[in-house]
């Protein structure tokens, strides 16, 4: 991914424009947080995404806060570092262990 020109929250997405190419990462909505799952990505796009999104989210002073599930420990730990006050994080086994155990 380039230099990010533009973060925008659509209704099911937050859309991450660069120079020439654009990010869709889909989320739900749960309990009043933004579940967005970055699995797929490695650990220092998963980290940049996160900063700019949930910082993006904390400017424009959104209650909510934004779950990021992430594909292991070290990217969880990468991002959790930053001890940004409006996001979790979980790995993605984890959540997907959890989120069965109470449907």
């Amino acid at each position: 991914m380039n230099t990010i020109s533009q973060i925008k929250l659509s209704k099911n997405d937050f859309i991450v424009e660069s120079n020439n190419s654009s990010l869709k990462l889909e989320y739900t909505m749960q309990d009043d947080k933004y579940i967005v799952d970055i699995s797929e990505f490695n650990l220092i796009k998963a980290t940049k995404l996160a900063i700019l999104c949930s910082t993006y989210c904390f400017i424009k002073d959104f209650k909510k806060k934004i779950c990021w599930i992430v594909k292991d420990e070290e990217t969880k730990r990468a991002i959790s570092i930053l001890r940004l006050k409006n996001t979790q994080q979980f790995v993605k086994e984890q959540y997907v262990e959890k989120k069965a155990v109470f449907a």
